[in-house]
């Protein structure tokens, strides 16, 4: 055993102590894209050129459908940054902590005790053999 259970609680506490202090967050993803305008004389059409941008997209499912929102670069795309950043983190510290506690389920010991007169007594009794009723058909 690596950790002691201890020390995995310690980890478990400091995950939480981060949980409790997260801040705005936001699901979803931001994306970059370059992209050709359609003019023929523009330098655009190169091969070589990437195109024009970059351009900015912030993309998330609400209520089973697909939102974008363009964006362009200034306050507003950092914070959108800032915010799924944070939830990216969030999810990462989620697992984590799911890890843990699996680690620490798994590292205590069982301990099995003698079942109790009061315990038995309070199964439930199943008979031996059921009985099966016929229902009788009447013929009209």
């Amino acid at each position: 055993m690596a950790n002691t259970i201890d020390q995995l609680e310690e980890k478990r506490g400091a995950l939480l102590e981060q949980l409790a202090n997260t801040g705005d967050m936001r699901q979803g993803s931001i994306t970059e894209a370059y992209r050709p305008c359609g003019k023929r004389d523009c330098a655009c059409t190169a091969e070589d050129h990437p195109g024009h941008g970059p351009f900015y997209a912030f993309t998330r499912k609400v209520g089973g459908k697909t939102q974008t929102v363009q964006l362009r670069p200034g306050a507003r795309l950092q914070k959108l940054e800032r915010e799924v950043a944070t939830y990216r983190r969030f999810r990462q510290t989620c697992q984590d902590l799911v890890s843990i506690n699996e680690t620490i389920c798994e590292s205590r010991s069982v301990e099995e005790a003698p079942e109790s007169v009061e315990r038995r007594s309070l199964k439930k009794k199943l008979p031996k053999r059921s009985k099966r009723r016929s229902r009788s058909k009447s013929s009209a």
